[in-house]
């Protein structure tokens, strides 16, 4: 049973992080920010605040943390499967209209993620892991996303943009992203997964 809502949660962060590397290929507005970030900045805020739900799969920090790492792993081969299969059918002989062209750069955004990835959500699985069961979910996920988010966005804009110029807005909207919805689908999802750690007391 655990091994099944692992695997649903792993479907739904990969779903996740494939939709903001699509949604990245435009810049966007903030409401009533007046600050500008790539269309999948919300989302990536999402991504970090799941992670957070696979510490739970299992009763230990440890395994966790290794059942986090996964879905990370998850989303890495899913989105360099995404800018291959972008790049084929971007090289195939069109027939007819087609806007396809617009995605043909998502291989920068992709690459930009999967560096952002490999320092950010590394950094946020472990720091969850040790904080998990020691203080409250919500405290949590604001914590770790507060020191995850600033490298990702640092790292994906140099590699994705080639510059920073984004940075406020990609740092504001992933914390909005964190507080009104990463919380509240990280203590609904909770329950979901939540039978995996009740025997952990003091485990480590």
């Amino acid at each position: 049973m655990i091994g099944a809502r692992l695997a649903i949660l792993t479907g739904l962060y990969v779903a996740v992080v494939l939709s903001a590397q699509i949604g990245a290929n435009k810049i966007v507005e903030l409401p009533w920010q007046g600050l500008s970030a790539p269309g999948g900045t919300y989302l990536i805020g999402l991504a970090l605040a799941l992670i957070e739900i696979a510490h739970h799969t299992a009763p230990t920090r440890r395994e966790g943390w290794l059942n986090a790492q996964i879905m990370i792993a998850m989303g890495f081969l899913a989105s360099g499967l995404l800018a291959a299969w972008i790049a084929i059918v971007d090289a195939m002989r069109g027939v007819g209209p087609s806007d396809f062209g617009f995605l043909a750069g998502t291989w920068k955004i992709v690459l930009g993620s999967l560096a952002a990835f490999a320092v950010s959500e590394t950094i946020d699985n472990g720091l969850g892991a040790w904080m998990r069961g020691r203080v409250p979910d919500a405290v949590r996920v604001v914590t770790t996303n507060a020191i995850s988010t600033p490298l990702d966005s640092l790292v994906f804009l140099a590699i994705a943009f080639g510059s920073l110029a984004f940075i406020e807005g990609q740092i504001v909207a992933k914390m909005e992203a964190t507080i009104v919805l990463g919380i509240p689908i990280v203590l609904i999802l909770r329950r979901f997964v939540g039978g995996a750690d009740r025997p952990m007391v003091r485990a480590t």
